[in-house]
């Protein structure tokens, strides 16, 4: 019981007390409780406001106490007193038959059972009752006995502590959530504590309501666990709260949201889980939009910027506005997209933002536009201008050039004066491309290229005749380019596409891609060239004080003297190295070198398997996964087997010798990878996020190469070969969202118009899109715009006020007539 009221409540004889309830929901629920719901439940006292700290609160209660023996330390020992002596004495007259069928305690036991949890939930209910009715002191003696019982159990104890560590645990029960066609909508409504979809919003005049509608992913009420699938089958109209800006937030009013990719994956489920990353048990999609500021926290009013009633575009980037590497790129301060990342997107009515989010709406837009085009077109401006720094004249190969950011790459890359090859899957789609300015388009369907777009095989044996395969694709481009292959490349349609996208690389080209719609397991074919290790350094960028991780020994050979010419360059470059060899051997010999200081550690991979067992395995490559699509369970379960089996003893090994106070897993900041070998897999997810490059000197044609796509690119890692590069990009910042605006007003960039859905059309455009049979380049829902065609904020009051008045005379006319 919450010690606020344990004294007189839990007398009632047979009404369950609401502090009994509350404690078993704390208890059996496992749910996170914020600060404000601990006071209200008695578990805190007090709450340190602002900028005070908790200590310094403390502190001052505790010299009020002690000098004056008064004050709310007092009265809280005071209640803390009576609650012990009341929980001191058996609680008699309570029937736990009673308080078990409850519905709040009904709904966390059939949760308990249909997740297989029922045996630890009855253990805890069985100590609570065992304390209520013999007493506080009995009570925790006997939870000492069922507690040891239950960590020594096999089937309890153990297996659930090794399913914590897995991240496999049973699901936690759901909090009730208010849906869309329940009586408690209704009943909002009826209060005006609930808009409908489409209601007129003046900020400032309109009152804010208490609760919004939503669509977006939820857990399943009967088991707790995600629903994923299908988005027809799986996306939910539901209603929540409507939140308060924070000192550094602002509340919008959303008119239209944007309809991507980024809500596939949320809904999916694919290729993790978002509802792993938080403790909601609801995820709102959507990734941008337009609307009206309707509230602004504290240090949003005094910059300045933003006012009350504002119409503004809405970007999706947020990150951790108060970091230091801020300075360097917002990207890289604990990044995150609203509504995939971040749980609380843009198919809402309203949404919290943080400033750098909101950009004044471009005046030629219109309305619908103006919220449909950050994500896609922000994508690509980054991909193009920051990440590949495009060139006129050069040639670029995109992947999906039809529709989505594909489209934006041919369009922004033509008014760059960039020669563009798109790929696509129809004859009408490529003649739409061309019609847009592209120098070529290849269709993947064409015969000559049937069987061309697989990952590499496994088999060594198979790897030239898989290049030979691709050489009809490098012809046809050639054929549209002068002879040439392609400068740049830009990926993003998955592990089917992108091997033969770096296939069509001409020497020095780069490929940069940010998402992978057909599968995550990417691999390719090494090209050939070699370069100095030395030169590679300096190409990347290695700074004096940075760290790095080489690898020495592709064989079992004692001497590898590649690695060795590694290990120099890498202390000439002052930098802290830390060196993984294969076996035991290797490590004693490079120890013999006398690199002194330079090198931190030695780390051997024998050495490794040793300490761990069974519990680590060293890839000779990234394992295959299965279909995220069509397997997406099997193909979840070996991501974490990869991850916690080849990846993380591996690791932690590493990040002991390399970690710091800013980088406490012990990133390293570049990896010289070995052309010998291919642990791609794990180099790309262990160097550093953001700013991390995986290196490469040795030649490496006629072999194959892989690694698991989101650690590259929305970790926006980078590989550096001597002739080739692959780049990951996500996204971009804020500053980039005003560079891109005001490329589009001065006419350098365009805004294709949107396809433009209504609100309960969002799961069957969602569906469109995941099945590829959407026909537009860019979708948005309206949440509340009357009319399409409108350009400013005087022009939607004007059509509000317009609709408003026809609403009413057709209630009139209704009450004349009836």
């Amino acid at each position: 019981m919450s010690n606020a009221s344990a004294s007189g409540a839990a007398s009632a004889a047979t009404a369950a007390p609401e502090t009994l309830l509350d404690a078993i929901e704390i208890i059996v629920g496992g749910r996170n409780l914020d600060a404000q719901a601990a006071k209200r439940l008695g578990l805190v006292d007090d709450i340190a406001p602002g900028a005070q700290a908790a200590v310094e609160v403390a502190a001052r209660l505790a010299r009020e106490y002690i000098l004056t023996g008064a004050g709310p330390l007092a009265d809280a020992f005071a209640r803390r007193q009576a609650a012990g002596q009341a929980w001191a004495a058996p609680q008699n007259g309570l029937s736990r038959a009673e308080v078990e069928a409850h519905p709040r305690v009904a709904r966390l036991l059939a949760q308990a059972r249909a997740v297989g949890r029922e045996k630890a939930v009855r253990r805890a209910l069985d100590c609570l009752f065992f304390g209520l009715e013999q007493g506080y002191a009995a009570g925790l003696k006997h939870e000492a006995q069922v507690f040891a019982e239950a960590v020594a159990d096999p089937e309890g104890g153990q297996s659930g502590i090794q399913a914590f560590l897995d991240k496999r645990s049973a699901p936690l029960p759901p909090r009730p959530l208010i849906m869309a066609g329940s009586p408690e909508e209704r009943a909002l409504l009826e209060r005006g504590e609930l808009l409908p979809i489409g209601t007129p919003f003046y900020p400032g005049l309109t009152p804010l309501p208490k609760y919004q509608y939503a669509q977006g992913v939820i857990k399943d009420p009967s088991t707790g666990a995600a629903v994923h699938g299908d988005p027809k089958d799986v996306e939910r109209h539901f209603i929540v709260p409507v939140p308060e800006p924070s000192p550094a937030e602002a509340l919008v009013y959303v008119l239209v949201s944007e309809v991507n990719f980024n809500d596939i994956w949320a809904l999916t489920g694919i290729p993790i889980s978002v509802m792993d990353d938080h403790d909601q048990d609801f995820h709102i999609t959507g990734s941008g939009g337009i609307g009206l500021v309707v509230a602004l926290g504290s240090e949003v009013k005094r910059e300045g910027r933003l006012q009350t009633g504002d119409l503004v575009s809405i970007y999706s980037g947020q990150n951790n506005l108060f970091s230091p590497l801020v300075g360097l790129d917002p990207m890289f301060a604990d990044f995150g997209i609203q509504g995939y990342q971040e749980p609380n997107g843009s198919h809402g009515q309203f949404l919290l933002a943080q400033p750098p989010q909101l950009h004044h709406k471009l005046e030629d837009l219109t309305i619908e536009a103006a919220g449909s085009y950050m994500l896609n077109l922000g994508t690509i401006y980054r991909a193009l201008f920051t990440t590949l720094k495009v060139a006129p004249g050069k040639r670029l190969f995109v992947e999906g050039a039809a529709t989505g950011t594909g489209f934006e790459a041919v369009k922004v890359a033509v008014r760059n004066n960039v020669k563009v090859t798109g790929l696509v899957s129809s004859a009408e789609r490529a003649e739409f491309v061309k019609s847009h300015g592209a120098t070529g388009v290849i269709n993947r369907r064409a015969p000559e290229l049937a069987g061309c777009f697989t990952k590499v095989p496994e088999d060594a044996a198979r790897w030239a005749d898989w290049e030979a395969a691709g050489e009809p694709l490098l012809d046809a481009f050639r054929a549209q380019n002068d002879g040439r292959l392609a400068d740049y490349a830009v990926s993003h349609a998955g592990e089917l596409s992108f091997p033969r996208s770096f296939q069509l690389l001409a020497p020095g080209g780069v490929l940069t891609f940010y998402g992978a719609s057909s599968g995550y397991h990417f691999t390719f074919m090494g090209k050939p060239g070699a370069a100095a290790p030395a030169d590679m350094l300096q190409r990347v960028g290695l700074r004096a004080g940075q760290s790095a991780l080489v690898y020495y020994g592709v064989s079992e050979d004692i001497v590898d003297e590649a690695g060795i010419e590694i290990i120099e360059a890498v202390r000439e470059a002052r930098a802290r190295v830390v060196v993984a060899t294969r076996t035991d051997g290797q490590k004693e010999f490079v120890a013999s070198l006398g690199f002194g200081d330079a090198v931190r550690g030695i780390v051997s991979i024998e050495d490794i398997q040793r300490r761990y067992g069974a519990d680590f395995e060293w890839p000779d490559r990234m394992p295959a996964f299965p279909n995220p699509k069509a397997d997406t369970d099997a193909f979840k379960e070996a991501v974490r087997l990869f991850t916690e089996i080849n990846f993380k003893p591996f690791a932690a090994s590493v990040g002991r010798l390399l970690s710091a106070p800013d980088n406490p897993r012990g990133y390293p900041d570049l990896i010289f990878e070995r052309a010998g070998q291919d642990t791609l897999g794990v180099s790309a997810t262990l160097v550093k996020p953001y700013t991390g490059r995986v290196v490469y000197a040795e030649d490496m044609s006629g072999r194959r190469y892989s690694f698991y796509a989101p650690q590259v690119w929305m970790r926006q890692r980078r590989i550096d070969m001597p002739t080739a590069s692959i780049w990951g990009t996500h996204l971009n910042n804020a500053y980039e969202i005003v560079a891109m605006n005001d490329a589009v007003a001065a006419g350098l960039l365009d805004v294709t118009p949107p396809v433009v859905v209504e609100w309960l059309d969002l799961p069957e455009a969602h569906q469109a899109m995941w099945d590829n049979r959407h026909a537009g380049t860019t979708y948005v829902v309206n949440h509340a715009l009357p009319r399409l065609g409108l350009r400013n904020k005087a022009e939607l009051f004007e059509a509000w006020a317009a609709q408003s008045a026809g609403a009413a005379a057709d209630e009139d006319a209704s009450v004349i007539f009836r």
